[in-house]
């Protein structure tokens, strides 16, 4: 009976009399509902779907270019320095003589390399 209901109540505005005094069904709408979606998909595209692209190249390329001496940070908070590097794991000095083998997934940031320390500045007052 809803069906009945919602086709009866479809058919009759289909067959409502246009503005412009004709009555019969509206010509030439598929045209722009597909410039819309065009549109949508663009926007989603341009806003969405490239940007992450882009962040995924930007972070996988950090994954790859770890190397052993570099400081980092897991997604768990750890800080360490890399003693070894394969192919999907690295091993990781989190205090000394601790060591621990992690996934390179699990690395949010790459922080600085060990080998070159930031300088510690010291003032002497006299």
């Amino acid at each position: 009976m809803l069906t009945n209901l919602f086709l009866t109540a479809s058919q009759a505005w289909a067959m409502a009399p246009s503005p412009g005094g004709e009555g019969g069904t509206q010509q030439g709408g598929g045209a722009q509902l597909f410039i819309i979606m065009g549109g949508f998909i663009l926007i989603f595209y341009f806003l969405l779907i490239r940007p992450q692209k882009k962040q995924q190249k930007e972070r996988q390329l950090m994954l790859d270019n770890i190397k052993k001496g570099d400081r980092i940070q897991t997604s768990g908070g750890l800080l360490g320095v890399v003693t070894g590097v394969d192919q999907r794991e690295l091993t990781v000095r989190i205090a000394p003589e601790v060591r621990v083998k992690l996934a390179k997934g699990a690395v949010v940031a790459v922080l600085k390399s060990e080998e070159s320390p930031a300088p510690i500045e010291t003032s002497t007052q006299k």
